[in-house]
């Protein structure tokens, strides 16, 4: 519940989510930078979801849950754990061995490997956990772990090799 009432605390967020909440926000609105910034939060949160369409639902099931923090990512191996706090990632690691093994997990976890993702689905699964998702895809991509189609409409998880 902490982390549903520090979603909502900033006004600005509060505001995008009443707007979510009557459906008053047009798709335009939804993308400028502005909103995007707050909009993270309320996805992670789960306050929030983008439905297929890339229309945005308030979710009213979140205030129904039980007690206690809702770790999006409980199987954090034990090496990556001091890179997280409250479900979020604090920094991404320099250490090339150590950020690959993050973004093996992060790709692993937030990522099917049978479907391919926009865009804009990658930038809002890797929000749930850091803000700077330009970073993570880049990465993603440089590490051979997320490949982006030739003509960059999409990225798909690439299969582990053995």
């Amino acid at each position: 519940m902490d982390q549903l009432l520090a979603a909502l605390a900033d006004p600005e967020r509060l505001r995008l989510y009443a707007r979510i909440v009557l459906d008053d926000l047009p798709p335009r609105e939804a993308d400028s930078p502005a909103a995007r910034k707050h909009l993270g939060r309320l996805l992670a949160g789960g306050l929030v979801e983008r439905l297929p369409d890339g229309s945005l639902r308030a979710d009213p099931a979140v205030f129904r849950r039980g007690p206690g923090p809702v770790d999006t990512h409980p199987t954090v191996p034990r090496r990556l754990t001091g890179f997280f706090a409250h479900g979020r990632l604090t920094a991404i690691p320099v250490r090339p061995v150590v950020r690959h093994e993050l973004l093996v997990h992060l790709t692993d976890t937030l990522f099917d490997a049978d479907r391919a993702y926009s865009e804009r689905e990658v930038n809002d699964a890797f929000r749930t956990v850091h803000d700077d998702t330009a970073a993570l895809r880049r990465h993603c991509v440089t590490d051979g772990l997320l490949e982006r189609a030739s003509d960059g409409s999409s990225y798909r998880r690439v299969h582990a090799r053995a």
